[in-house]
């Protein structure tokens, strides 16, 4: 029987005292930058296979893997996009650099790996018309330092840049260690939430805001649907399949008023 949500609030609370009290090192919030204006609110996430968006209307949003990295051992193993990927004219681009470093590949996270992720990512960005780049990397709490060294030196390298990171649901409600990050859009993705899924669910649904003010877009799948999700500036959909004009007409306008 699912939890009330009385319940599920209470324990979020608790969650994000406990997080408070115990990581400091998140306070400092980093000034975000505006993005274009006309940048439109809704992305289709295209990963590594063929896919054939030219059904998209004229000025749609694609964030489109270009390149994806295995951290394995010492090594960095670069893939880049292997499959074609068909637009529309005038489609707004987002260059994303996924990254993969599970534990069974025993990532050194050495310096460098690390400037191999800074290159990829910044190179990523000289894509972007708009210089902008996403990147999909699920650190875990071990890999977090690694994640904060990289992305404070692609800013270093690209003050002017925006740049967008994925997150886990937990990342802007109990956790929240992306608060002091230096980017300017946070993207968690209300979707595969793990063994909390039910709670999160819940927690999503009936909510307004993510609690943390830097996650202030939202990631959802087909496969997933919610009943609604918090407001946002912008919306990113998944679908494990290709896309087809009627699993993109369904999703958005299951989320028009989001």
């Amino acid at each position: 029987m699912p939890r009330p949500l009385s319940f599920v609030v209470s324990a979020l609370a608790a969650a994000l005292c406990a997080f408070a009290a115990g990581d400091r090192a998140a306070t400092a919030t980093h000034a975000a930058r505006a993005w274009p204006a006309h940048w439109p609110a809704r992305f289709a996430w295209s990963w590594d296979r063929r896919e054939d968006l030219s059904f998209l209307a004229p000025g749609q949003g694609v964030a489109l893997v270009v390149t994806s990295l295995e951290l394995r051992g010492d090594r960095t193993l670069v893939r880049p996009l292997r499959d074609a990927v068909a637009l529309p004219v005038g489609a707004v681009v987002l260059p994303v650099v996924h990254v993969e470093a599970l534990a069974s590949m025993h990532a050194a996270l050495d310096a460098q790996q690390a400037q191999g992720l800074v290159d990829a990512i910044v190179h990523a960005e000289s894509l972007s018309a708009a210089h902008a780049v996403q990147v999909d990397f699920e650190a875990v709490p071990s890999q977090r330092a690694f994640y904060r060294d990289v992305l404070a030196r692609v800013r270093a390298q690209r003050p002017d840049a925006l740049i967008s990171i994925t997150a886990l649901a937990s990342w802007c409600l109990a956790d929240r260690w992306t608060a002091s990050l230096p980017v300017d859009e946070v993207v968690p993705m209300a979707f595969r939430m793990g063994r909390q899924s039910a709670d999160y669910r819940q927690w999503v649904a009936a909510s307004e805001r993510w609690p943390d003010a830097a996650c202030g877009s939202t990631g959802v799948a087909s496969d997933e649907m919610l009943e609604r999700v918090p407001r946002s500036h912008r919306l990113y959909f998944f679908s494990p399949q290709p896309w087809t004009p009627e699993r993109w007409t369904a999703q958005t306008s299951h989320y028009a008023d989001s």
